[in-house]
C-alpha cells in the first residue's frame, strides 16, 4: 500500500470500530441513564469523570511518545517496548497507592469511595493496555485497534445490561467497568505477543529519563485537557443537587461521546504526521490546514443536529426524564465544532516536539474555565455551566491555534471555516421544518440534509483538486483487500 492507501485503510477501520465503539459506549450510559436513579446516574457521571482524570494523571503522555518513537525506530520495538512496560508497571505500583489515599481523603460515603478506588484501578488497567496499542498504531496496523476498541466498548455496554437486569445498581454498573477493562488489556497483550513481540518489563532509566522528559509537559497538558472537560461535572457535583447534575450529564455525555469519532479519525493520522513534521515547515503547513478543514467538515452535522433537533435527540437516546435538557443540548452543539477538532492538537504539538507549549496553552485554558464555573455556576447552574463550557472549548481552540501561528503554522480560516459553516446553514435549513417529527419519519429528511450538506461542501469549492486526488487515492486501499492473498496481506499491510 502507498501512504494514501495506508491512511485510508487505517480511517476505514478505525471510522468502522471508533462508530460502532461510540455507539456502544453511548449504549451502555444509555442504558445506566435509563435504568439508575437520576441521582445514581449523577453519581455514576462523577465516578467516570474521576476514573478519566486518573487515568490521564498517570499515563502523562507516555503513550504517544512511545507510538512516535516506534514510528521512527520500527526494528527497536523490543526495547521500547520493553522499556516502557517497566516503566508502566512502576508507574501502575505508584498510582495505586496515590489512588487509595485520593479516596480515602475524600469527603465522600463510604460506598462512593470504594467505588472510587474501583473506577480508578479500571482506569489503570486501561493504560496497560493502550501501551500495546500505541505498538499497533506506529505499525499503522489500526485494524486491531478498531476491533479492540470495539470489544471493550461492547463488553461494558453487554456487563451494564446484565447488571441492571439483576438489578445490582450502581455497584453492578462500577464492577461492569472494571470488567470490561480487564479483558481489553488481556486481548491487545494477545495481539501484540502474537503478532509482533513478546516482552519482558525491563529497566532503563536513561530511556526512562528522556520519555519522562518530553512526557511531562506533553501530559499535563492532557491531564489539564482531560480535568476541562471533566471541570464542569465535579464542580457542579459540589455546587447543585444530584438531579441538576444528572440534567447536565446526559448531554454532556453525548456530547464526550462524540470525541470517540473525532478519535476514530485523528489516530490513523499521527504516522503520517510524524512523516510529515520531518520534513519543511511547509510541509507540514499544509498538512495541517488540510487536516483540519477536514475535521471542521466532520464536526458541523452533528452540530447542526444538537442544535436543531435537541429535543428529538434526547427523546431518543436519554428518555423522557431528561426532555427538559434541550437548551443543554443546543448549547452543546455550539461546543462540538471546536472540541472535535481540537482532537488533533495532541498529536501535532507531539509530532513537532512542541508539548510544553501545548501544556501552557491547556493551563491557561484551564484556569478560565474554572474560574468562569465558579463564578457563574453558583447563580446559574447547570445553564452556567453549559454556557462556560462553549465558551472554553472556543478558547482552548484559539489558544492552540494562536500558539502554532506563532510557531509559523498558520490556519486559512476562510477554507477551514467559511464554507463549511455555510453548507451547514443550508442543511439546517432541511431540519429545522422537521423539528417536531419523530425518529422514523425524521430518518429520510436527516439523510436528505446530510447530502445536502455534502452538496454544498462540492458546489463551494471547499476541496482543492489535489485533496480530491488524495481522497480518491485514498480509497484504493479497498481494491487491495480483493487483489491481495490472506498470506500477502498480512505481510504488505
Amino acid at each position: 500500500m502507498n501512504p494514501a492507501q495506508r491512511v485510508g485503510k487505517n480511517v476505514a477501520w478505525m471510522l468502522v470500530g471508533g462508530a460502532l465503539g461510540a455507539v456502544l459506549q453511548m449504549l451502555a450510559v444509555l442504558l445506566a441513564a435509563r435504568g439508575l436513579q437520576l441521582n445514581d446516574f449523577g453519581t455514576f457521571n462523577y465516578l467516570l469523570s474521576f476514573a478519566i482524570v486518573f487515568q490521564f494523571l498517570t499515563d502523562f503522555g507516555l503513550t504517544n511518545i512511545l507510538t512516535r518513537e516506534v514510528a521512527r525506530h520500527p526494528n527497536d520495538i523490543p526495547h521500547l517496548l520493553g522499556s516502557v512496560k517497566g516503566l508502566m508497571w512502576t508507574l501502575f505500583v505508584g498510582s495505586s497507592t496515590l489512588l487509595l489515599v485520593v479516596v480515602l481523603l475524600l469527603k465522600l460515603p463510604a460506598s462512593t469511595k470504594a467505588q472510587s478506588f474501583v473506577m480508578g484501578l479500571a482506569s489503570l488497567t486501561i493504560l496497560q493496555a493502550i501501551s500495546y496499542s500505541a505498538v499497533l498504531r506506529a505499525l499503522e496496523a489500526m485494524e486491531f485497534n478498531a476491533i479492540a476498541f470495539t470489544l471493550h466498548k461492547g463488553l461494558f455496554a453487554g456487563f451494564v445490561a446484565v447488571s441492571l437486569l439483576r438489578h445490582w445498581g450502581l455497584w453492578g454498573v462500577v464492577i461492569s467497568y472494571m470488567a470490561s477493562c480487564l479483558i481489553f488489556w488481556f486481548f491487545n497483550w494477545q495481539i501484540v505477543s502474537r503478532r509482533i513481540v513478546r516482552v519482558s518489563p525491563r529497566i532503563d532509566l536513561p530511556l526512562w529519563k528522556s520519555m519522562l522528559a518530553e512526557a511531562v509537559p506533553l501530559g499535563s497538558g492532557l491531564v489539564l485537557r482531560q480535568f476541562a472537560w471533566q471541570a464542569d461535572v465535579l464542580i457542579l457535583a459540589w455546587l447543585v443537587d444530584a438531579s441538576a447534575l444528572g440534567l447536565f450529564s446526559g448531554p454532556y455525555r453525548i456530547l464526550l461521546g462524540m470525541r470517540t469519532i473525532s478519535m476514530a479519525f485523528a489516530l490513523p493520522l499521527y504516522p503520517a504526521m510524524i512523516r510529515s513534521a520531518q520534513g519543511t515547515k511547509e510541509k507540514f503547513g499544509e498538512f495541517y490546514n488540510r487536516a483540519m478543514k477536514w475535521f471542521c467538515c466532520l464536526s458541523v452535522p452533528g452540530a447542526v443536529l444538537f442544535i436543531v433537533w435537541p429535543r428529538l435527540l434526547i427523546d431518543v437516546l436519554l428518555g423522557e426524564k431528561f426532555i427538559s435538557a434541550g437548551s443543554v443540548m443546543q448549547w452543546f452543539g455550539i461546543a462540538l465544532m471546536p472540541m472535535f477538532i481540537s482532537s488533533l492538537f495532541p498529536f501535532i504539538f507531539t509530532a513537532l516536539k512542541l508539548p510544553g507549549v501545548f501544556c501552557l496553552a491547556m493551563a491557561l485554558a484551564l484556569v478560565v474555565r474554572v474560574g468562569a464555573d465558579l463564578a457563574v455556576v453558583p447563580s446559574l447552574g447547570y445553564i452556567g455551566a453549559c454556557v462556560v463550557a462553549v465558551f472554553s472549548e472556543i478558547g482552548a481552540f484559539a489558544i492552540l491555534t494562536y500558539f502554532l501561528k506563532r510557531k509559523g503554522y498558520a490556519l486559512q480560516m476562510t477554507d477551514f471555516l467559511v464554507k463549511p459553516i455555510l453548507a451547514g446553514l443550508l442543511m439546517a435549513a432541511m431540519l429545522l421544518p422537521a423539528r417536531q417529527l419523530t425518529l422514523l419519519p425524521a430518518l429520510p429528511v436527516a439523510a436528505v440534509a446530510g447530502i445536502v450538506y455534502l452538496g454544498a461542501l462540492f458546489l463551494l469549492g471547499t476541496f482543492s483538486n489535489q485533496e480530491l486526488h488524495l481522497m480518491r487515492d485514498g480509497l484504493g486501499f479497498v481494491g487491495f483487500y480483493f487483489r491481495r492473498s490472506p498470506h500477502q496481506l498480512e505481510k504488505q499491510g
